[in-house]
């Protein structure tokens, strides 16, 4: 199969910040129709409808306009995703093998049709709570794959597929002779790694799974809560693609899972042993304070032959990328030497684990992820997100000549993405930092206690709010709200009430 890529590549090239301000008089965001017609809110709070899960949920989300973002005051944040706008949820989607039908879908596809139709080839089924569907891309006679593949591609807008195709010659061949669906995109919000992620690997909606941001505000404990911290699955409160492979064959089949981040490693992997009769699946996670695979031994394994790997091993001799400094292990992953680490590591697993030997069929799920971590810190024009697509595509190369060496063409690979990115604003006034939207109510609301907002994360678009010191001011969510979306760098914003009534 990689030979007859490399026909195709050959083939086809041949024939081819700073604090948010408020907009001064006369200055203008672009037109935007869209973001402003009713069919837009309404498609916005069926999303937010989709993803409600009470006690996780917060009191507030506001959406930001579109071509403005909020996100973190730190340089390795530059953009953030988390938005219902085409650049945050118009994500790749397709399916390539001999099982396949091959040719162009115009069908809507969301993220949650993603695991029933790997469960069909699977020939497992899946719980009556899923919200996706399958999609018809399956040939009726089929020989069934020896193994399936998921791969994540972290931070992927489905743009870069036109943008980069010379850059990325081997996606651009596999999606020449697949089952494409030039409509997919998320139907449920935020936009990020945690719940996205989840939504792949349950084909459920966040209000059945239950993971609603990359991390909730926890009354009780009146502290953060992050998901998936420490590899924990617990948050997670549907069945995975991969444990329902591990109960209908009784642990029989084997189940390699990574990530370069806990919060896409877990949901990938499932709850493993962490469930009633389950298994400890493999699952490696990369810790970018140690530089090494790391896992939850209470739930997964991590293999021995990946636990003396370091991603100290990527480190230029002048500790430099680009002119840009990547002698850490959190600062290499946000450069183009990282996909070799994540290829590594995975080309590792599929070589020593005796994946397709049997009549069983085996599961692959993996978050490619070094696209995001550039996004996020460069941009997705920039040219250091150009070299990273270029050297994650060459990676990818290596991985299918592993997976072929193990299932021949017999395999089935499907390739999506968990959420986009924005692009660099139209003027700096539309890139906004979350402590100042905190600062901006407590300034209106709460100028003495500065206690009203007790947690909000750019990534999530949630607000949460001590309904106790609300009640003490003599205010109500609706009054945030009202003033949350005058802002002129605000489209909407909603109550929880608004969403569970719409």
């Amino acid at each position: 199969m990689v030979r007859r890529l490399l026909l195709i590549v050959v083939a086809l090239a041949m024939g081819c910040a700073s604090a948010p301000h408020r907009r001064s008089a006369g200055s203008e965001a672009p037109a935007r129709d869209a973001e402003s017609s009713t069919p837009a809110r309404q498609r916005i709070l069926e999303m937010l409808s989709h993803s409600y899960y009470p006690g996780r949920t917060a009191q507030i989300i506001i959406v930001p306009r579109e071509g403005d973002f909020i996100t973190r005051p730190d340089p390795d944040y530059e953009f953030m995703h988390g938005s219902p706008w085409s650049y945050d949820v118009a994500i790749p989607l397709f399916f390539v093998g001999p099982a396949v039908k091959a040719g162009t879908y115009e069908t809507p596809a969301s993220q949650q049709d993603v695991a029933p139709t790997l469960a069909e080839a699977l020939g497992v089924r899946m719980p009556a709570a899923v919200t996706g569907h399958g999609l018809p891309v399956l040939k009726d006679e089929r020989t069934p794959p020896r193994i399936v593949m998921l791969l994540v591609l972290d931070g992927m807008r489905r743009d870069y597929f036109d943008r980069y195709a010379d850059t990325m010659p081997i996606l651009t061949a596999l999606r020449a002779r697949s089952a494409w669906f030039s409509e997919a995109q998320l139907s449920v919000l935020p936009s990020n790694t945690a719940v996205g992620h989840s939504t792949l690997s349950t084909g459920t909606d966040p209000s059945v799974h239950g993971i609603t941001g990359v991390n909730m505000y926890d009354f009780g404990r009146r502290e953060r809560h992050d998901f998936f911290a420490g590899c924990t699955p617990q948050d997670l409160m549907a069945p995975t693609l991969s444990d329902m492979l591990e109960r209908e064959t009784a642990g029989r089949a084997i189940v390699v899972a990574q990530g370069s981040i806990d919060r896409a490693a877990t949901p990938l992997a499932g709850h493993g042993a962490c469930q009633s009769n389950g298994t400890a699946v493999i699952m490696a996670a990369y810790d970018d304070k140690t530089g090494a695979w790391t896992t939850n031994p209470n739930c997964f394994r991590l293999p021995d032959y990946l636990k003396d790997r370091n991603a100290k091993a990527l480190w230029p001799a002048d500790g430099k990328w680009m002119h840009h400094k990547v002698d850490s292990p959190a600062a290499i992953k946000r450069s183009a030497l990282f996909p070799a680490f994540e290829a590594d590591a995975m080309i590792a697993m599929i070589e020593h684990e005796p994946l397709g030997q049997d009549e069983v069929p085996d599961l692959i799920l993996m978050n490619y992820k070094c696209a995001d971590f550039v996004g996020h810190k460069y941009g997705p024009n920039s040219p250091e997100l150009r070299a990273t697509l270029g050297e994650m595509d060459r990676h990818l190369a290596r991985i299918l000549a592993a997976l072929e060496a193990k299932a021949g063409d017999n395999y089935l690979l499907a390739v999506s993405a968990d959420h986009g990115m924005p692009s660099e604003p139209a003027s700096p006034e539309m890139r906004h930092l979350a402590p100042s939207i905190m600062d901006l109510l407590h300034e209106k609301f709460d100028p003495e206690g500065k206690a009203l907002v007790t947690s909000y994360e750019s990534e999530n678009g949630q607000i949460f709010i001590d309904e106790a010191r609300l009640s003490h001011l003599g205010l109500t969510l609706g009054d945030l709200t009202r003033f949350l979306a005058a802002q002129p760098f605000i489209f909407a914003a909603y109550t929880r009430e608004d969403i569970q009534h719409r």
